[in-house]
């Protein structure tokens, strides 16, 4: 990896590290002011609008232009350079963590003011909100179980997960609440996914932010690849078997992963063998496409084969599979959910 592209711009107490093409990047912190997202319903509301009010005068375009547009945009945007490449299939966990870096972080050197404006859209606020949620559901469905288990190992998995940012972000809110819950114990996220390149960026990432005055400063967390694809459970099965015999608390996300692109074949056979390998209480965040509008609109206009579902259909799909949807926030283009395995529990909307 040779670096090539410099951030001359950074953001103090934003750590920075780089791409497998020597692209330098801010490492996401949403405990950071620079990727903090705080918008209320209005807001949220606002943005919503506009995005039905857009997608409406698009659509009122020839298909063959829109397509000529969006190959014009993508000459000048790596955001929709990242949305060509990924037409028919699974958008890269790279090509998404820039979507998920917002406008004002976007650096000059790569990015241009089409990035910048995208990234403000409600699409790169509905992926940043993502990622914030999954942290949070992540570190709310953890602490009392750390409380309670102050020596055990701490196994975070995460399906599909690219970078795995979610699953670091969340030790950051854990370690901003309350940095007794990771003191001392030893914690290992298992990146489980189809290609090297986001995992080997997490990695860097996660060292990055163990650095000196970082926030997960002198904690033991390292990061480890699991080359898997959730159409054969196999691998998930065989890792299982090997945290059962290590002990610790384990818990699972999914962000923008299995819950998304995943048929609910694929989901049940995960959930499945989760449920088969995993404690009684361990919780697991994801995020699920919604299939209403403007899930819909969003699913029309981006040619990945994601697949959406109403909330209840989610649930009942969860709970065959031995999980208990405990929470669910509701956002433009999904719920992002935190589910517990064999816990009935009346989901807080």
């Amino acid at each position: 990896m040779t670096p090539r592209i410099l951030e001359k711009d950074k953001k103090t107490g934003v750590a920075y590290v780089f791409t497998e093409d020597g692209v330098e990047l801010p490492v996401i912190n949403v405990a950071h002011p620079a990727f903090a997202l705080e918008l209320g319903e209005s807001d949220i509301a606002e943005l919503l609008q506009r995005f039905l009010h857009e997608e409406e005068k698009r659509m009122k375009i020839p298909a063959f232009l829109r397509r000529q547009f969006f190959k014009m945009g993508a000459l000048q945007s790596v955001i929709l350079r990242g949305l060509a490449d990924a037409s028919g299939t699974f958008l890269s966990g790279m090509n998404t963590y820039v979507f998920k870096l917002g406008p004002d972080n976007l650096g000059r050197a790569y990015a241009s003011d089409l990035d910048r404006k995208i990234a403000a859209s409600l699409s790169g606020v509905a992926v940043r909100l993502r990622l914030q949620d999954m942290a949070w559901l992540l570190a709310d469905g953890l602490a009392d179980t750390l409380r309670a288990r102050p020596e055990a190992a701490l196994h975070l998995l995460n399906i599909g997960g690219g970078p795995a940012i979610d699953s670091v972000n969340a030790l950051i809110v854990l370690q901003q609440r309350e940095p007794r819950l990771l003191a001392g114990r030893k914690v290992f996220v298992h990146v489980l996914d189809l290609h090297h390149e986001a995992p080997r960026f997490g990695a860097r990432a996660l060292a990055a932010l163990r650095g000196a005055g970082a926030p997960l400063e002198g904690l033991d967390v390292s990061l480890d690849h699991v080359m898997y694809n959730w159409r054969a459970t196999e691998t998930l099965r065989d890792l299982l078997v090997r945290l059962d015999r290590v002990g610790g608390v384990t818990a699972v996300s999914s962000e923008g992963g299995l819950f998304e692109y995943g048929s609910d074949e694929e989901i049940l056979s995960n959930l499945s063998v989760l449920s088969c390998g995993l404690a009684e209480g361990t919780v697991f965040a994801g995020s699920v496409t919604r299939a209403d509008s403007p899930g819909r609109h969003l699913h029309a206009s981006i040619g990945i084969p994601l697949q959406p579902r109403m909330l209840e259909d989610f649930k009942s799909l969860a709970a065959q599979g031995g999980w208990a949807v405990t929470e669910a926030r509701v956002r433009p283009f999904s719920y992002n959910v935190l589910m517990k395995l064999g816990k009935a529990a009346v989901p807080k909307q």
